[in-house]
């Protein structure tokens, strides 16, 4: 059993697999990377101000939902990939016209669609997915990207720690839907009372990942989802911490 708070989750044994979600859950915004690339467009902002705006951008992030394959030709979901950066910019304070900050914006999400700029690993997760690896516990990430995600794991050292990695863009199926789940499941090779999807959107990763038939826990360092009716955890060392213990002291 784990617990945060009143909400609980148990079992008779440890899982055999934990599904994984990428951006916001492993990774988060890179403010070296994109400030760089509002740099080459003539926008000067400094990373940490990048980084300091992201508790305020999650907090928004419900309103912009956008194509999550490929093929899907829904243009207001294509626009929403610049829309975001731009409120990252805007909540950032960055100085400069509508049209220079409209620009940088778009530079910003071709970036991401070429190398993903959601690429800063989170604090203990190298050594989070390290323990759980440790613990034979298989394991896969299960993402809405944007076809670059395997890459950018690979870049920043997490994929060694990976069976397998599912970006919506490439297998052609995203989150909710139940079948992206199965896929990792299959690839994984086991059944879906033998795994548990961490995540951070109540909507993407524990909805789509219970009509899979798979238990869900939610990292929410921001309390954003307070009513939540599955484990929340302030970040993935938290929830190995739970699932396995306290890490033996090291010698």
């Amino acid at each position: 059993m784990f617990t945060t708070g009143s909400k609980h989750l148990s079992s008779n044994s440890q899982p055999r697999a934990v599904l994984l979600d990428a951006g916001f859950t492993l990774t988060f915004c890179s403010g070296d990377r994109i400030a760089a690339v509002a740099r080459r467009v003539g926008v000067s902002v400094a990373a940490e101000a990048i980084e300091n705006a992201e508790p305020a951008v999650r907090r928004e992030m419900a309103r912009y939902v956008w194509a999550a394959t490929a093929t899907e030709d829904d243009e207001p979901k294509r626009r929403a990939g610049p829309a975001f950066f731009r409120r990252f910019l805007d909540l950032a304070r960055v100085p400069g016209t509508s049209d220079a900050l409209d620009t940088a914006a778009e530079a910003i999400w071709a970036e991401h669609l070429t190398r993903n700029v959601v690429c800063r690993v989170g604090d203990g997760v190298d050594a989070a997915l390290a323990r759980l690896r440790g613990a034979g516990i298989k394991l896969a990430v299960v993402s809405n990207s944007e076809g670059t995600v395997e890459r950018m794991l690979e870049e920043v050292g997490l994929r060694r720690h990976l069976d397998t990695v599912l970006d919506s863009w490439i297998v052609g199926v995203a989150k909710p839907d139940p079948r992206i789940f199965l896929m990792a499941l299959a690839r994984l090779g086991v059944s879906a009372d033998q795994a548990i999807m961490v995540g951070d959107t109540p909507a993407m990763d524990v909805a789509g990942a219970q009509t899979a038939g798979v238990r869900a826990a939610l990292v929410d360092p921001l309390d954003l989802y307070p009513s939540a009716t599955v484990p929340r955890f302030a970040d993935l060392t938290a929830f190995v911490q739970s699932l396995l213990g306290d890490p033996p002291d090291r010698l």
